[in-house]
């Protein structure tokens, strides 16, 4: 989530602005070269587990940074960006002061594979109920799928829901990455790769049975970068399969796409994603999973594969193909990915939630 809202902020920024960031990591002044260190309020993410457990049903840092920049600082608009799940108690009173316009990310929740009950029952806790509590609670919405917009226009047809354009994952430290991947030494290139969090719905386990029961697919690595438990059962020949099971820092990324053959995001369900922003920046080929929002985003793009979701079979023969004719997705960055339309679609936007709200 950090580079979305940090591509959308640097784009939309301008005088009179205030951006608030609560972090884990320390306040980065490199995150935004354009903007003021006035116009930046760092709020540090709690690190005891007591205090994490309040913050995230009690954020008082926060709420107090809001209450004041939007009383003391003429805002007109409170643009949530990232989910700020530790709102939800208290969406209600926020926007009494002035307007919020929220960003829905994933109006269906995504499946997840989960080792016991309890990881079950906190994720609800602390993720699925808030983040329905606040796609309840807020009538002015913004997302960047299509088919998602349809959807929470039906579900919440009382509230008022925009469209803007996915904005590009590739930030500065990933078009000038000069760091190497220590693990991938030994694999060499020419690999087939999936790059993200390991979760259910990413169909990382399709891509890892459909190498492994096709020989023909063996003739090139596999690897598989990214953090989160390895969910599915591994094979005990799992040879020329490769897990970088952990965070890749974005100087690694050019490194990582640079040497692939391909890039497979098999997923079994996306409401959105700017997964493939990054595939086509470095020019690589892809295949992708047919669901609406990667058919309606690169569809007819040159050096896209589509296969049927869930069919392995489909999934070898898409990879075959792209590995047998591979093809460039640059003008899919080019085209779908300028920060110019960005901007037009979210100051419209923006412009329409102030008005209404005034």
């Amino acid at each position: 989530m950090r580079p979305y809202a940090a591509t959308i902020i640097n784009a939309l920024w301008q005088c009179g602005d205030h951006v608030l960031v609560v972090t884990r990591y320390g306040s980065d002044s490199n995150a935004f070269p354009g903007i003021p260190a006035d116009a930046i309020t760092w709020v540090d993410y709690p690190t005891g587990k007591v205090q994490k457990a309040l913050f995230r049903f009690w954020p008082t840092s926060v709420l107090d940074a809001i209450r004041h920049l939007t009383r003391n600082s003429g805002i007109d608009l409170i643009y949530s960006l990232t989910g700020e799940l530790v709102l939800a108690h208290h969406i209600k009173r926020l926007q009494r002061d002035v307007p919020m316009l929220y960003t829905v990310h994933d109006a269906i929740y995504h499946d997840y594979k989960f080792s016991n009950p309890l990881r079950w029952f906190k994720d609800r806790l602390i993720i699925a109920w808030p983040q329905r509590r606040l796609f309840n609670l807020t009538p002015h919405k913004v997302t960047n799928s299509h088919e998602q917009l349809r959807y929470i226009r039906q579900r919440w047809p009382q509230h008022e829901s925009h469209y803007a354009p996915f904005p590009s994952l590739v930030n500065q430290e990933i078009a000038a990455g000069k760091d190497a991947v220590p693990e991938l030494r030994k694999v060499g290139s020419g690999y087939i790769l999936f790059f993200g969090t390991l979760h259910l719905y990413k169909g990382v386990h399709l891509l890892y049975d459909a190498y492994l029961s096709h020989p023909e697919l063996r003739e090139h690595p596999l690897v598989i970068a990214g953090t989160q438990d390895i969910y599915f059962p591994r094979h005990q020949a799992e040879g020329g399969v490769t897990f970088i099971n952990r965070f890749i820092k974005d100087s690694e990324v050019r490194d990582l796409f640079a040497r692939a053959a391909v890039v497979v995001y098999p997923y079994t369900s996306a409401t959105q994603s700017g997964v493939t922003s990054i595939a086509s920046y470095l020019d690589k080929p892809m295949v992708l999973s047919d669901l609406p929002f990667f058919k309606q985003s690169c569809e007819g793009c040159e050096g896209i594969e589509f296969f049927a979701t869930g069919d392995q079979d489909a999934l070898a023969d898409a990879i075959m193909r792209s590995l047998q004719s591979p093809g460039s997705t640059r003008s899919l960055y080019d085209n779908h990915y300028t920060t110019t339309a960005l901007k037009t679609a979210l100051d419209g936007i923006i412009d329409e939630v102030i008005e209404q709200g005034r």
